[in-house]
């Protein structure tokens, strides 16, 4: 089946990763992990003590003969004594991969991969397009264990599923046309091979990050709530997003501005009959998105909405235990904010009329359904 998505080319873009540091500005605890990411052609890595190129070329290119072109490559005077903390370059073309594939761990509502609907336990590989209706949601596990969540509304399409032989390390390509990737990359902080998200006119590289993009008929959207993202735009400037800011480009891929991340909504609250959240407004927010999760992480989607204030009426929900509601403001750029979050022990069904409106009891209640 030939994919509805174009190819997404950039102009001048480069295949990016966040990890376009250098040891003078990123030196992590010695407790993670130093795979790094990639930066165009090359998957990075960051040297540990006792650390060689010939051991490194057999680790990654399974071919310990390959150390005098990681020396040449990476301008290394000897190759038995490398600088702790330094960034090296390993080609991607020396490094064999293998097909790795997603696996579906929660659906709800309708969601579909190349036009037929999907269910826990499906697998997924490169190529595949999946669309989440507007009361559906996914989320999916790569085999590094990152988590790629779609809300309602979502399109995208699977462009690269791949692991490097023998390390772990997986090589992931997604491109989406329309609404939002949640993900968190890497989260037993394994280290990163290559994670990194298209939108028609940006692409953004990743590493041990917890990072949203959504893409629509206005731009793009990118926001990093945990790590560090790199994304480039037609204008080939690359931005470098930190912990709590979000950035904006517009269809053209064109740099709108970037901005820290609103604080968390404060006060949440539902109302006694449990069909109504409060909570106090954020300023500078133009909206307000919520979502109902079935787990802490918020990656187990129930349900998905945006309203313009308090006083949001909650989509019914028939899962039992535990709900986890999620509110974070929308700023004038599209850009999303921090959460916060309400734990609830269930959310109860609410009779309606046709129109939506509660079917109230005889003392002015909501009637629950159990």
């Amino acid at each position: 089946m030939t994919s509805p998505f174009p190819a997404f080319p950039v102009p001048g873009a480069r295949i990016l990763a966040l990890t376009l540091l250098t040891a003078a500005c990123l030196l992590p605890a010695a407790s993670q992990a130093r795979a790094l990411g990639a930066q165009g052609n090359d998957f990075l890595y960051q040297v540990e003590p006792d650390d060689t190129l010939e051991q490194l070329a057999r680790r990654y290119t399974l071919q310990a003969g390959h150390w005098p072109a990681l020396q040449r490559l990476n301008q290394v005077d000897d190759p038995y004594r490398l600088p702790i903390g330094k960034v090296l370059r390993i080609p991607l073309s020396l490094i064999p991969e293998q097909p790795a594939t997603a696996a579906v761990i929660h659906v709800s509502g309708r969601v579909t991969a190349d036009g037929r609907p999907v269910q826990p336990g499906d697998i997924l590989r490169t190529g595949q397009t999946l669309r989440s209706a507007e009361d559906g949601s996914a989320t999916l596990q790569l085999e590094d264990r990152s988590l790629l969540t779609l809300p309602s509304g979502t399109s995208l399409l699977l462009r690269r599923l791949k692991s490097f032989r023998g390390t772990g390390l997986t090589d992931t390509q997604i491109d989406i046309d329309q609404g939002t990737l949640e993900s968190t990359v890497a989260p037993e902080d394994t280290g990163v091979g290559r994670f990194e998200v298209r939108t028609p006119a940006t692409v953004t590289g990743v590493r041990g990050t917890r990072l949203r993009v959504h893409a629509d008929a206005s731009g793009s959207r990118h926001e990093v709530l945990h790590g560090r993202a790199a994304i480039e735009g037609t204008d080939r400037a690359e931005r470098r997003l930190v912990l709590d800011r979000g950035a904006a480009y517009d269809t053209q891929g064109a740099f709108l501005g970037a901005h820290l991340l609103l604080p968390a909504p404060l006060d949440l609250a539902l109302s006694p009959d449990g069909t109504r959240l409060d909570f106090t407004p954020v300023p500078q927010a133009a909206a307000y998105t919520i979502r109902v999760a079935l787990d802490a992480e918020g990656t187990r989607l129930a349900s998905s909405q945006q309203a313009s204030g308090p006083g949001v009426r909650l989509a019914a929900s028939g899962n039992p235990g535990p709900h986890y509601i999620f509110v974070r403001g929308i700023d004038a750029l599209g850009i999303e904010g921090r959460d916060a979050v309400l734990v609830v022990d269930a959310l109860r069904l609410t009779l309606t009329t046709r129109d939506g409106a509660p079917v109230l009891s005889a003392g002015g209640t909501s009637v629950m359904l159990d």
